[in-house]
């Protein structure tokens, strides 16, 4: 892939250079490419010189590979990037689940999973079954090897609302 960069329109404003140049760095990066064409025209050459110091700063220095003045246009630069490839033989790791608790519901006995509270000092959660609906409330607390234990109780009120 070939990014291009044109600078002609942007030629007087120093800080909307830096930020395309630093833009396109980071599209290529982003992107993958393998190289960027950066035109800065012909013209009297300051564009150019600030281009070139631009992208002889360390931190960006680091970022490509290999910079190419073109013999044929002294107004175009190449900047050749070689990115890692990733090993093919290590597989990626999956991301980590959160831990999760499964509690007996109070009136169907089919498992309510929820994730595990990160507060653990909250005294109850709230959750209806996913098989026949009827609200929950679950009671967490921790046994003496410290693992998380719940308890689901059934929360309505006399009229059939639920009970906040």
């Amino acid at each position: 892939m070939k990014l291009k960069l044109d600078l002609h329109p942007i030629f007087d404003d120093s800080r909307r250079i830096e930020e395309a140049l630093q833009g396109i760095i980071d599209d290529a990066t982003n992107k993958r490419a393998a190289e960027v064409e950066i035109i800065s025209g012909k013209g009297s050459g300051a564009l150019k010189k600030s281009v070139l110091r631009f992208l002889d700063r360390p931190e960006i220095k680091t970022r490509y590979h290999r910079l190419e003045k073109d013999g044929d246009n002294w107004g175009r630069l190449f900047l050749y990037f070689r990115h890692e490839r990733p090993d093919p033989t290590v597989k990626p790791k999956p991301a980590p689940e959160a831990p999760k608790i499964s509690v007996a519901c109070a009136c169907c006995s089919d498992p309510i999973t929820i994730p595990e509270p990160e507060d653990t000092a909250a005294e109850s959660v709230k959750c209806d079954c996913p098989w026949c609906g009827s609200p929950n409330r679950l009671v967490f607390r921790r046994d003496r090897r410290g693992t998380l234990r719940a308890n689901a109780k059934l929360y309505y009120t006399e009229d059939g609302e639920t009970v906040v």
